[in-house]
């Protein structure tokens, strides 16, 4: 009888530990960039992805997605058509859409840490990025922000004035998992 349900534990424990699946309900997508001294705020839409997490077990999370790189708007479209059309920038009829894929989620003291590649254009380069992730009822919203250099991306040349430092700010908010909705 004790091998059975020591059998029966092995076989159910892994389903206890995955990760739940949530719906995105809406995105918030922002970078801040400097050019000669002034900041620089801009948006993106567009958001697609999956966030698979459950806050007791990051280890076993998957959090990937992409932006349209054709909705980036700094409220200047003198500026947004320069960034979208030349090529040290977006080339947004090329590469239409920003990628970031975790490949590695962890606890920390005030939240977590998840490892991500971004790709932007040709490049992909893994950043680690602190987040959290608040459980309202069957809602989440799960919060980061970090500082990259844009040249690892060979984005922007050499525009005389620019920042190397572009701080990114992302917001996804989250509805019940698929799991808890059937």
């Amino acid at each position: 009888m004790i091998k059975y349900l020591l059998l029966t534990a092995c076989i159910i424990a892994p389903f206890l530990l995955t990760a739940q699946t949530w719906n995105v309900q809406t995105s918030h997508m922002a970078f801040q960039a400097s050019m000669f001294g002034a900041d620089v705020d801009g948006t993106f839409k567009g958001f697609k992805g999956t966030v698979v997490f459950d806050p007791a077990h990051p280890e076993t999370a998957s959090i990937s997605g992409s932006v349209d790189a054709a909705t980036l708007s700094t409220n200047n479209s003198l500026r947004d058509r320069h960034l979208k059309e030349k090529d040290q920038f977006f080339e947004v009829a090329k590469y239409p859409r920003i990628v970031m894929k975790s490949t590695k989620i962890g606890k920390t003291a005030s939240g977590y840490i998840g490892t991500f590649d971004l790709s932007l254009k040709t490049v992909t380069k893994s950043i680690m990025i602190p987040f959290t992730f608040t459980k309202t009822g069957s809602n989440a919203i799960l919060k980061g922000s970090v500082e990259i250099n844009r040249k690892d991306w060979k984005f922007g040349g050499n525009t005389l004035g620019m920042s190397d430092k572009v701080k990114l700010d992302l917001e996804l908010n989250l509805s019940s998992p698929i799991s808890e909705n059937k």
